[in-house]
């Protein structure tokens, strides 16, 4: 059992002595934002995009398909550099090849160098998110750090909450190619706004000692509650591209004959209830022990898709959906701060490295095992949805029986020689 939260621990609220005691939180924020934006833009026009070079259906899907392959091929090195080189390099670096990348898929002459394009933002978006997420893992304290990281999430949702709008405006005044053209500009107005924001920044720029031996990166395949929060995320990820992507959408106009106007609208409320319960979730983790919020989110989130597939009216199906949203919503701090209370200070990088490629090997993989499990007629758009209800119910139990971390606002990482020596 997790010991109650002490009462000293139950002070430093208010948002603003957050932002206070981390000042480079705002600008990651906005960089954050930026970042996100500049790839949500492009989802409106990716696929019309790609059918102008006369490609098949299945080479339209590699496009998005190889940006999550770079990303992978990004993430664990980009943890590992972050304590040699520091993290200013990857901060500004990052959306830089990602600026690059667009500007590439904007004038590729054809399918190749557009691909070749989106693998470079790829690269780039996973060199840069890592740096952030690692920034606010150092950043932060036991007593903030789950607002600290509902803030940073906050400020990706809502990037990427605007980023199709922006897309969608900029291909009617530009063309298909417009947003490829604006996301560059994006890209590289980020990558000089946080060159000048954080290259003289000692937090964020500081090379640090890098150790080795169970201390070390090695180390974090032998910790359990590590690995524990490794699977959460996958299966989170996977969550979110396989089911609220893919399988909901499709089941929804199967079985309500819903439009795409009408399954938008289901996503944005689910998107919204996300956002909406940020605040709530970054002070829930910053008092209640963040495993309980943890397995209490998967939970909570199984029963959603399970409501969804139930549903016998558009109502019922709406109400799935909201609830997916604060489900997750109130998980994802949770599950960032718990990977930084359970390792040692100088694994941060490698462990945020790790996170990142856990779920970006389950946005990766969740959309094509589902897929092929419906393709082969072995289940139904609501069996694949059940199914991922599934891995998240036993997900929850993994988490429960075989995590052990310390409660809220006393990690491992604050008492030295206890597990990691």
């Amino acid at each position: 059992m997790e010991a109650p939260v002490p009462p000293e621990i139950k002070v430093a609220r208010g948002w603003r002595g957050v932002l206070h005691d981390v000042p480079g939180l705002p600008f990651i924020m906005v960089t954050v934002a930026l970042h996100m934006m500049m790839f949500g833009m492009l989802t409106p026009v990716m696929a019309l995009y790609a059918q102008g070079f006369g490609i098949g259906e299945w080479q339209i899907g590699l496009m998005i398909t190889v940006f999550a392959i770079g990303r992978l091929a990004a993430d664990i090195p980009a943890g590992h550099a972050a304590p040699r080189i520091g993290l200013a390099p990857l901060l500004w670096g990052g959306p830089l090849l990602c600026g690059i990348g667009s500007v590439i898929g904007a004038i590729g002459p054809d399918y190749v160098t557009v691909l070749a394009g989106r693998m470079l933002q790829g690269v780039g978006s996973g060199i840069y998110m890592t740096a952030a997420t690692i920034f606010c893992a150092r950043s932060s304290s036991p007593i903030n750090r789950g607002r600290v990281m509902a803030l940073f999430q906050g400020a990706l949702l809502s990037g990427a909450a605007a980023g199709p709008a922006l897309g969608g405006f900029s291909a009617g005044l530009l063309g298909l190619a417009g947003p490829f053209w604006v996301s560059g500009a994006i890209g590289l107005v980020t990558a000089c706004y946080a060159f000048f924001a954080f290259g003289r920044s000692d937090e964020a720029d500081a090379p640090r000692p890098v150790r080795h031996g169970l201390r070390g990166s090695t180390a974090l395949m032998l910790m359990l509650p590590f690995l524990c929060v490794l699977l959460v995320n996958f299966a989170i990820f996977l969550t979110r591209t396989a089911a609220q992507w893919q399988m909901i959408p499709l089941m929804a106009a199967d079985r309500f004959a819903m439009q795409a106007d009408a399954i938008g609208l289901a996503l944005t409320l689910s998107a919204l209830t996300n956002l909406a319960v940020l605040p709530l979730a970054g002070i829930l983790v910053d008092t209640v022990p963040r495993g309980r919020i943890i397995v209490v989110s998967l939970l909570a989130a199984a029963a959603a898709l399970v409501l969804i597939v139930l549903a016998d009216s558009a109502l019922g199906f709406y109400l799935g959906m909201i609830g997916m949203g604060a489900a997750t919503g109130l998980g994802g701090p949770a599950v960032a701060a718990h990977a930084v209370d359970v390792v040692s200070e100088d694994a941060i990088g490698p462990a945020m490295g790790m996170l990142r490629f856990a779920g970006d090997l389950g946005y990766l993989i969740g959309p094509l095992s589902l897929g092929l499990l419906v393709d082969l007629a072995l289940v139904g758009h609501g069996g694949a949805i059940l199914i991922n209800a599934a891995l998240l119910a036993a997900c929850s139990v993994i988490f429960a029986v075989f995590a052990r971390a310390p409660r809220a606002g006393l990690p491992l990482q604050s008492r030295k020689g206890e597990g990691h020596e």
